[in-house]
């Protein structure tokens, strides 16, 4: 993210369009790449929640919380994810 998060929570779901209220299709695993002092971030899903995915695309965003605030957008739009099939076995 270029930036210090390592006291920030940061959350981020996968939607069928890019609006809340659509329908989710997944959740991220947010870790830090290393302590969130360089704002790197890994973004996982869990084998088992990756394989019941059905649809082809959908759109995320980061959610980013620091001290104790409401959760704040990263971006200023949503970001296109395109499902290509399976990684790792």
């Amino acid at each position: 993210m270029g930036y210090d998060i390592s006291d920030d929570i940061i959350t981020s779901e996968i939607r069928s369009e890019p609006t809340v209220h659509s329908t989710l299709i997944a959740t991220w695993d947010v870790s830090f790449l290393t302590d969130g002092h360089d704002g790197k971030l890994v973004l996982t899903i869990e084998s088992i929640v990756a394989a019941q995915i059905t649809a082809n695309s959908g759109y995320t965003d980061l959610k980013r919380v620091h001290g104790g605030g409401d959760p704040v957008s990263v971006f200023d739009q949503p970001l296109e994810v395109v499902f290509r099939g399976v990684v790792t076995a």
